[in-house]
């Protein structure tokens, strides 16, 4: 529950964004909906590379080498602090390049540079503040990065309220203030989780040879061996959501603003079986370790049936709800409002249809995840994804000018049709590996 909770919280950072910005109007939140897809794509992949500081802390833990786990979130500190600051560099000088994305209205493109340039920089924090998240979680000591995600999403709240709206005497930097307030937030949160770690003996890492010690090669390969694929992984989902949000931009800003709604609301419910996956990846791992391998499967396949149902029961949610959720992101009186909500009440109807299957896919990608099974998953996703869905949304929406419902026809089929592989692909791999162990062989 604290990680799923945890989850939630890393997603309510850009959804407050999105509805404090939401105030003042259509172009200012397709301007956030514009800025987060260019961020979050390599933001989303440093959180790939956190995936591996769960699984291989889990896993040491499992077999009692709490000096490992250690070393695995000092390694990771450093590849985060690397990867984090280049994506900083490169997102600070990407104001040129924006201008040459086709049919995005100027205006929206205008407005995000200033959001990009800020959001950029806060992508160091918020990954040095995962590395330690989930390096907490691993050894059981979920609950204190919750409640520090927590404390920061009030200081983002407060923040925004004085940079976008200019109280407090502070400048009212309008869609910029949310950058601003955001990198504040992330970076408090950082310094906060990592002074008190250090405080707590039974969280405290044991670094005998020291921060600055040389990096073990091997430790450092394992670390990416698994956490490339993984960080791939996300990109590979994330970037097509990314991909389906250039699509509604180049349709129109209408549509934009309505895919925004919908993908909030979809994605703040995919959180649950995110931090469902991310769980399952550490208890998986910890079973791993200590070489209980039908345990294991036992739990990968709870979380999988876990995950699919509680979106199944998402879905009945907004299938009720849907006429008024996207009244809570935009002004009723802001201009075109009529149509944003009833184009994002559409929308969000296809994101309903393919909800259970998008639970049991993260659920089952985590499972696959502590069994050290990253590879195929991968070229799974990249075919289903970008093979099938993203040609689909293209042709359905552009092509065929169907639209923002298009573009979500085709996102539906690529959902469904990863869950089908990589529950397949669990069953199979954790089969063999639970009758390979000692105990069920002997029976």
């Amino acid at each position: 529950m604290p990680i799923i909770l945890g989850q939630l919280g890393q997603m309510l950072m850009p959804l407050i964004d999105s509805a404090m910005i939401g105030r003042l109007g259509v172009t200012p939140l397709a301007a956030v909906a514009f800025g987060t897809l260019i961020v979050w794509i390599p933001m989303i992949m440093g959180f790939g590379l956190c995936v591996a500081v769960h699984v291989l802390v889990a896993s040491a833990a499992g077999a009692g080498r709490r000096d490992e786990a250690g070393e695995v979130l000092r390694h990771g500190l450093t590849v985060v602090v690397i990867y984090g600051g280049a994506c900083g560099l490169f997102l600070a000088n990407s104001t040129g390049w924006l201008d040459h994305i086709p049919r995005v209205d100027p205006h929206v493109i205008r407005a995000a540079e200033p959001f990009v340039l800020w959001m950029g920089w806060s992508t160091v924090p918020v990954l040095l503040f995962t590395a330690v998240k989930n390096y907490c979680e691993s050894l059981g000591h979920p609950w204190l990065p919750l409640a520090i995600l927590g404390g920061s999403l009030l200081l983002n709240i407060f923040f925004n309220y004085l940079f976008i709206f200019g109280h407090g005497g502070m400048p009212a930097l309008g869609v910029a203030g949310a950058g601003v307030s955001t990198l504040l937030a992330r970076s408090a949160a950082f310094v906060a989780l990592f002074t008190i770690i250090w405080r707590i003996p039974a969280l405290r890492p044991r670094w005998d040879r020291g921060w600055r010690a040389p990096l073990s090669t091997t430790l450092t390969s394992r670390l990416l061996g698994l956490g490339i694929p993984s960080a791939i992984q996300i990109l590979f989902e994330v970037s097509l959501f990314n991909f389906a949000t250039l699509l509604a931009g180049m349709i129109s800003t209408i549509t934009l603003a309505a895919h925004q709604i919908a993908l909030n609301v979809a994605s703040l419910a995919f959180m649950v079986p995110l931090g469902l996956s991310m769980t399952t990846a550490i208890r998986v791992g910890r079973a791993v370790g200590a070489g209980q391998f039908i345990a294991a499967r036992r739990i990968g396949w709870s979380s999988i049936i876990f995950g699919a149902g509680f979106m199944a029961a998402y879905a009945l949610f907004v299938l009720a709800t849907r006429q008024y959720l996207p009244r809570l992101f935009l002004s009723a009186t802001a201009p075109d409002a009529p149509a944003v909500f009833h184009l994002a009440a559409t929308l969000l109807a296809w994101a309903a249809a393919f909800a259970m299957f998008d639970g049991a896919q993260a659920t089952a990608l985590g499972a696959l995840r502590g069994l050290y099974d990253v590879r195929l998953p991968t070229a799974l996703l990249f075919t289903a994804y970008w093979a099938i869905s993203a040609p689909l949304a293209w042709y359905l929406g552009l092509h065929l000018l169907r639209g923002g419902p298009g573009v979500w026809e085709g996102l539906t089929i690529g959902v469904v049709v990863v869950a089908t592989l990589l529950v397949a692909r669990f069953h199979i791999i954790s089969r063999r590996r639970a009758f390979a162990e000692p105990s069920a062989a002997a029976a």
